[in-house]
């Protein structure tokens, strides 16, 4: 009989586990992954420094940005702390640039990335370090080589697999109060 009881109890333990992981399954998809403003300012400070070289002249190494959210706009904005080395004339100065950019989602490299960047300022904090036709030029070039198309954050290789097992990718992103959002659609059917 304490036989009996243990085979029936087994395998209603069996039956039990296994309805459990099958109502797992039937449980929904999740329809977005979320970043908090601390998180993504954390995504983007792994970045920096950063250093390139503008135009074949400027030494430029940015240092890490400040973020701010502007969801009203689903874009963000930038204040990011310059240093800069003249090759030519050894001239260095320091500065901030300004910029605000949309973002996007590629799925090619399962990444978000800046898109439509527009600086807003340049500024020398000696401004006679520089005419302001250099600056100008910097500027656009800045927003050129540095910031348009530049990764925010790359999908690993096994979160990307735990969505596709759940049945959606990643679709959009989408610039909130709180942070980011990166919006999933389901799986395109085969």
């Amino acid at each position: 009989m304490n036989r009996r009881f243990l085979l029936v109890t087994a395998g209603a333990a069996v039956l039990g586990l296994g309805a459990g992981l099958g109502a797992c399954a039937l449980l929904p998809a999740p329809r977005s992954l979320s970043f908090s403003q601390a998180e993504v300012q954390a995504l983007v400070a792994r970045q920096f420094p950063q250093q390139r070289t503008l135009l074949e002249v400027f030494d430029v190494t940015a240092e890490v940005p400040r973020l701010q959210l502007l969801a009203e706009r689903n874009r963000v904005a930038a204040e990011v702390p310059l240093r800069v080395r003249e090759r030519l004339l050894s001239g260095r100065w320091q500065g901030r640039l300004r910029f605000e950019a949309a973002l996007r989602w590629e799925p090619a490299d399962q990444t978000v990335r800046l898109a439509q960047v527009q600086v807003q300022e340049l500024r020398a904090d000696e401004p006679s370090a520089l005419s302001a036709a250099a600056v100008e030029r910097l500027g656009a070039a800045l927003a050129r080589r540095m910031l348009e198309d530049s990764t925010l954050y790359r999908l690993e290789g096994e979160q990307a697999a735990r969505l596709q097992r759940l049945g959606v990718v990643p679709d959009a992103v989408a610039v909130t109060a709180e942070g980011l959002e990166v919006r999933l659609k389901p799986l395109p059917a085969r």
